[in-house]
């Protein structure tokens, strides 16, 4: 008979993970607040990216971070509140970033990010999805010598793990870029990154595991998590429902404390916000997915479409939008792209979701010390989609007792 497992969470990572403990042999069901049609996979930038293999928490961000907290338009902000889970947050966020952890974080993230492409390239494979995926790498533009310095400094960390990163000065920008001019002093291209639609993906591998035996419960939230000797055994659904549970994965994104907290397990977890837009057949675009480093934009041609997005506001789950901060992303383009003038999008075409962040920039991957049977994976960071299928692998390896091609030693659950 079977292993059940219930996975709490329908983004990439609760779905990811759904589709290998199927192959597994798991019985899997998914329970998701929304209808699956929503959430932060559906309108991030999409791109799977070896090349950020340097966390959030670093030397040095705290410092960029409090500048920014002084324009309102700034791609980072943190809203003021009383709160001693927010204050023990920035704490170990403060004692993170440093060159020591830095160092150690680095090689894993990097190989955890091509281990997640090797997957995607499966998927691409596989004749019954067509999500987009191309393998045309990404490309950093800079336009001060001050962000130049920093990301030929990137760069040479990237050689230095044995990637490939060509420093391109203005022309040979241009050069590589060949749907729309450019305005930047120079770029850093990585040929190895890749990216794809994700909403597409999203709705292709939902429909697959749905006709592959998983069940799933959508528009249901889960209120308790009943627990006795060490283990759950019950949740306790929004419409009443109680079910009894084997094994139970959270996998609820910028939600998973708030869940975990109902089974004694604390979790440091903040949300950080982002914004996209996206724009439908441009008339023109770039070709090669982009970051816009001294505006922290990203710009990913999707199909004929091409998303714009960025920002990390730490809101406390808040929906409202910000207009000053999508000002700001919208503003930046045509300081890139001159060529580029976007108007500022309306309200229905403004897409917010909330990505899941730890102190140390590292997600949380295994198993609770406290719940023998609540396995944690979330705080990917801006990295969830392009860490997705990766994680869903090492879920399953880990939940089998299996050896992961990833070490994972970095990611426990109780470490802070």
């Amino acid at each position: 008979m079977s292993k059940k497992i219930h996975i709490i969470g329908g983004g990439i990572i609760g779905l990811s993970s759904a589709w290998y403990l199927n192959e597994a042999g798991f019985a899997v069901t998914l329970i998701d607040k929304t209808g699956l049609e929503e959430g932060t996979s559906h309108g991030n930038a999409g791109m799977v990216v070896p090349s950020h293999f340097v966390p959030l928490a670093t030397p040095g961000v705290i410092t960029q971070g409090l500048r920014w907290l002084l324009d309102k338009k700034s791609p980072f902000y943190i809203k003021p509140r009383l709160s001693l889970e927010l204050a023990q947050w920035l704490w170990q966020f403060y004692r993170s970033c440093t060159p020591g952890q830095v160092k150690a974080a680095m090689p894993v993230l990097k190989a955890f990010n091509e281990y997640s492409k090797q997957q995607y390239q499966a998927f691409a494979k596989n004749p019954d999805f067509d999500f987009c995926f191309e393998e045309k790498g990404l490309l950093m533009l800079y336009k001060t010598t001050l962000a130049q310095q920093e990301e030929i400094e990137m760069a040479e960390k990237a050689h230095e793990l044995g990637m490939e990163a060509r420093i391109l000065d203005r022309q040979q920008v241009q050069e590589l870029e060949t749907g729309t001019r450019i305005d930047a002093l120079g770029g850093i291209f990585y040929p190895g990154d890749a990216h794809l639609y994700p909403n597409r993906f999203m709705q292709q591998l939902s429909h697959h595991l749905q006709a592959k035996g998983v069940v799933f419960m959508r528009g249901k939230s889960v209120s308790d998590l009943e627990t006795s000797g060490g283990k759950v055994h019950h949740l306790h659904l929004s419409d009443g429902q109680r079910l009894p549970c084997e094994e139970v994965l959270l996998a609820a994104g910028s939600w998973t404390a708030r869940v975990a907290k109902k089974a004694g397990v604390k979790l440091l977890l903040q949300d950080g916000k982002g914004y996209s837009t996206t724009l439908k057949n441009p008339a023109q675009r770039p070709s090669i997915p982009t970051l816009l480093a001294e505006a922290r934009v990203a710009v990913t041609p999707m199909g004929n479409d091409l998303r714009i997005g960025g920002t990390l506001e730490i809101s406390n789950l808040s929906t409202n939008i910000s207009k000053s901060r999508v000002q700001g992303i919208v503003e930046s383009i045509p300081d890139y792209y001159p060529d580029l003038n976007l108007d500022y999008p309306e309200r229905e075409r403004i897409w917010h979701g909330f990505r899941p962040c730890t102190p140390d920039g590292l997600p949380y991957l295994g198993y609770s010390s406290t719940c023998s049977n609540l396995f944690v994976a979330t705080g990917h960071a801006m990295m969830g989609m392009s860490l997705g299928p990766g994680t869903g692998k090492l879920v399953a390896d880990m939940m089998q007792g299996k050896p992961t091609e990833v070490p994972v030693g970095l990611f426990q659950v109780d470490r802070f």
